[in-house]
């Protein structure tokens, strides 16, 4: 072999082992991409299920929710009236027994207290207003309920939403709770004397806007701690099932605004 054909021997080696170097590389590279893309996929398989399994179960919990509040009102609510009555009729007996029929009117007052107590979370386990009415008309009786209980002040905005106006269940449900989540909070734990409600559509998007003027907190604190940030958990947990999303502003001594955004399509 003289030079002139070792030299195209090393040539041709030095071209075929750069083409075998560079399949193996386009080889590994593909395998990467390919074990990426699987372990995407399976991430969101495991996501999409994960999200279902939350449905499923905030379902469960309403549809218990139901039943709960129609045994109370059916069946508990029933039997305390009827009670009432016995007692009722019991009185007119003891008339001529004073000491007797003041127990008697005691005891009617607290079976009284006890029936409106039933009814109360009765309609608090399952929001009638909201199914019959619709989210605007049901915020506005929630929050005026809350403000005859405290001496907070409320005020309630909807822009561009009318009273009548229905939107898909489980985003009325979802953020009639989240209302009640947050109002709970400002009151019992931030001790706020004013609370705002702010709720509108844009860009196809449900917009609601909760400002308070309480102690505040500190947003990582609370949210990192497994007994204080269960109720933030639970608000995220929800929106999940909806595509929603939560964005929470807070310093201690500088009150709170939370801002949710929920999709529509």
């Amino acid at each position: 072999m003289n030079n002139f054909d070792y030299f195209y021997v090393v040539i041709f080696m030095t071209i075929f082992t750069f083409v075998i170097l560079l399949a193996i590389i386009l080889f590994v590279t593909y395998y990467q991409r390919k074990q990426i893309q699987q372990k995407i996929a399976i991430q969101e398989l495991k996501s999409e299920m994960q999200r279902q399994m939350l449905e499923s179960a905030l379902e469960v919990q309403e549809v218990e929710r139901v039943r709960i509040a129609k045994d109370l009102h059916d069946e508990v609510g029933a039997m305390l009236s009827v009670t009432k009555m016995s007692f009722n009729q019991l009185l007119r007996k003891l008339d001529n027994a004073e000491d007797l029929a003041v127990m008697g009117k005691q005891t009617r007052e607290l079976l009284e207290q006890s029936i409106g107590q039933v009814r109360r979370i009765s309609k608090e386990l399952v929001p009638s207003t909201l199914e019959e009415f619709g989210l605007i008309l049901s915020i506005d009786e929630f929050i005026q309920k809350v403000h005859l209980a405290s001496t907070t002040e409320f005020t309630f905005s909807h822009e561009g939403i009318n009273e009548k106006q229905r939107f898909d269940k489980k985003i009325e449900l979802t953020i009639y709770r989240l209302i009640q989540e947050l109002v709970n909070n400002a009151l019992k734990h931030a001790e706020a004397k004013e609370i705002s409600l702010k709720l509108s559509t844009q860009d196809k998007k449900i917009i609601f806007t909760f400002t308070d003027d309480g102690k505040g907190f500190d947003f990582n604190a609370v949210r990192n701690d497994p007994k204080r940030g269960l109720g933030l958990r639970n608000m995220e947990s929800r929106l999940s099932v909806i595509n929603g999303s939560i964005d929470i502003q807070s310093s201690v001594g500088n009150g709170t605004i939370t801002k949710i955004e929920i999709p529509l399509v």
